[in-house]
């Protein structure tokens, strides 16, 4: 098990990051700075993976379990469906570990699941720390904040010093994906508003005009819609299984969703749009409104007098 920090605290620790993703990525290099030996594993995954892992320095193990037996604290950064199954096959792969690792479960899930991970991994005595990241991966040594929770929340912190900016929110697991629950429905809440008024901008033939208008007027809200939707090109089926466990949240809090519901709604439509590969990373909110509004007018004219705009569109079916 990880010890208490220290000046050189993470050069005594092998870290297993599951799986490299673009923020497994981010944690693993920011891990190597400080340290650490990295380990994954691409059992299942694609070759762009492995060529990922291999030029972050990483070592990539035979299996999830050769990863079991060498780490000593395992980050698991996978999409929130099946952030419950990965949990589950780190068991499976750590039967027979004397000393099974801290596992920190970083992904964007409902605190009620990220209990429920928790529980499981308990009845195997595996420590657990709950936790999320708010922010891009890109972002993450800069304005990204890593939220942890749980009994060994600050031994985890400990392991990022000053390179990630660590909230730790208590001793409950659970307090961790609330936050991420909290602060990320407020940001894909701005975005799904925007997008659709900026749409509707875009055919009364003013989106320039409101994009400077609101860079102008609104500098904040400009500058998040500029950090994160550009990335919905790419990224908006994720952020809807995000938003999706966030509607669930509300629902266990005995709430009806309205808002949330109609964000998971709005994303589910982004998702369904077959957005133009040949901008590749170059996309800018502009370019990206411009396809997405002209996604709507396509499916307006296929279903004949539909509306234009609406956050129930299925855009671009």
């Amino acid at each position: 098990m990880i010890h208490q920090p220290s000046d050189n605290f993470a050069h005594s620790v092998t870290a297993g990051v599951l799986q490299m993703g673009e923020m497994g990525a981010a944690i693993a290099a920011v891990l190597k700075a400080r340290g650490c030996r990295v380990v994954t594993t691409s059992g299942g995954r694609s070759r762009e993976t492995t060529d990922r892992a291999n030029a972050a320095g990483v070592e990539v193990l035979d299996s999830l379990a050769a990863v079991a037996h060498e780490a000593d604290v395992v980050f698991s950064l996978v999409v929130p469906a099946v952030a419950e199954q990965a949990a589950t096959d780190y068991c499976d792969a750590a039967r027979g570990v004397r000393s099974p690792a801290l596992y920190v479960d970083l992904n964007s899930v409902s605190p009620e699941l990220a209990i429920a991970i928790g529980d499981r991994l308990k009845r195997q005595r595996i420590q657990y720390v709950d936790g999320a990241i708010n922010g891009l991966a890109k972002n993450l040594t800069s304005s990204a904040t890593m939220f942890l929770s749980g009994l060994h929340a600050q031994r985890v912190a400990g392991l990022f010093g000053d390179a990630v900016k660590t909230r730790v929110l208590g001793r409950e697991v659970g307090a961790a994906s609330s936050m991420k629950m909290l602060l990320s429905g407020l940001s894909k809440g701005v975005c799904a508003l925007y997008a659709e008024l900026a749409m509707l901008a875009d055919q009364r033939g003013m989106l320039d005009a409101m994009l400077s208008e609101t860079a102008t007027i609104y500098p904040g809200i400009h500058a998040l819609v500029e950090r994160m939707l550009p990335t919905y090109a790419t990224h908006a089926a994720r952020r809807t299984t995000e938003v999706a466990e966030l509607e669930s949240t509300a629902v266990a809090a005995g709430l009806e969703p309205c808002v949330i519901t109609a964000v998971r709604q709005m994303h589910q439509d982004i998702a369904n749009v077959s957005f133009d590969t040949a901008h590749a990373k170059g996309w800018t909110v502009e370019s990206f409104v411009r396809q997405l509004s002209s996604a709507a007018r396509d499916n307006a004219t296929a279903t004949a007098g539909g509306p234009t705009v609406t956050a129930g569109d299925n855009y671009g079916q």
